[in-house]
């Protein structure tokens, strides 16, 4: 890519000895192993639909300062500085650069209990610290429900291909983001500044000690709504089920730092559903054709929403089983 090598000359990283490759791994944002003639690099092409959003800029500053903040804490992989600043604008487009780290994602069946242990490990760390970030304000503000009555008269009116999912499982999904949106004004009392999506992508193994990246989605989060975000990412097999010893093995690194005696479960698993809702209004909007570029987009679009749907059906039947499983943790660690 020109505008990599124009990067490397003018942040005075080198000049390119191979042709940037491109790196899997990301849904939104397009990522380069670059080598030039003064190091390795990763660097990441930021999504430009995402950085024409007025806060996207604001929230990259902002988890580039949380990142370094942690750095001392957990081990993690956090962007260079140019002129104090860690996103570069060039034409019209903005890139971020880390160090390259030879390490690489484990994900399921390779994920055993030990990685659930680091994982856990490193969660309730960043929770225990409770990071302050000055220009991260904590906001109780609740999302309103998301409009999907609106999308499903969109998907009507251009005939598109996620019509009969939707018109299939749009009480569901109204009714999901109903108890996300209640549940959210309770949760919303207790935060904490975090990762946000520690799934298995974002983790690198380096002789097996984990490096937490990606830090975009950082802010503020209920801890416990964090938490049964990571177990759903890091206890199940490549079907979905959960492992009740990877479970145990994250919960009791996770407990080395944080009491988790009076959280009302019910409540946190009514809005761990939010994560999943939001990655499915960005993807109907661009099935819809709303939101993106090209038809490329526009099929990904379609794929995600249709396998984000699957998904939150499925994680439906699995909650009452995380809910026992959290019921029996608590009794048996608190019960003198």
């Amino acid at each position: 890519m020109k505008k990599i090598a124009e990067l490397c000359m003018n942040y005075n990283l080198g000049n390119l000895i191979d042709e940037p490759k491109f790196v899997t791994g990301g849904l939104m944002h397009k990522m380069y192993q670059v080598s030039t003639d003064q190091g390795e690099y990763a660097i990441k092409l930021l999504n430009h639909d995402i950085m024409k959003r007025p806060e996207a800029l604001t929230n990259m500053i902002h988890s580039e300062l949380l990142s370094n903040a942690l750095s001392n804490v957990i081990p993690l992989v956090a962007a260079k500085t140019f002129h104090g600043r860690n996103i570069i604008e060039m034409d019209d487009s903005f890139f971020v650069v880390f160090d390259w780290l030879d390490g690489k994602s484990i994900f399921a069946p390779d994920i055993s209990e030990y990685h659930c242990e680091q994982i856990g490990r490193v969660l309730g760390r960043i929770h225990a610290t409770q990071v302050k970030i000055d220009a991260m304000v904590e906001s109780h503000d609740i999302r309103e429900e998301y409009k999907w009555n609106l999308f499903m008269e969109k998907a009507k009116t251009c005939n598109s291909e996620v019509i009969s999912v939707l018109q299939e499982n749009i009480a569901d999904i109204m009714r999901w983001d109903r108890d996300v949106v209640t549940g959210l004004h309770e949760a919303s009392q207790n935060q904490v500044i975090s990762h946000r999506d520690l799934d298995p992508k974002n983790v690198m193994w380096k002789n097996d000690a984990p490096y937490i990246i990606d830090w975009e989605a950082a802010g503020y989060v209920n801890p416990f709504q964090e938490l049964i975000e990571v177990l759903n990412y890091w206890i199940s097999d490549e079907t979905g089920k959960y492992d009740k010893a990877k479970f145990d093995a994250l919960m009791q690194a996770y407990t080395e730092n944080n009491n988790i005696y009076n959280v009302n479960w019910d409540v946190i698993l009514s809005c761990s559903f939010d994560g999943m809702l939001g990655w499915l209004e960005y993807n109907l909007k661009r099935a819809l054709g709303m939101e993106g570029t090209g038809i490329n987009d526009q099929e990904e679009g379609i794929q995600q929403t249709q396998g984000t749907i699957y998904e939150l059906k499925k994680y439906e039947n699995q909650i009452e089983q995380l809910k026992v499983w959290l019921d029996e943790f608590v009794r048996e660690k608190y019960t003198l």
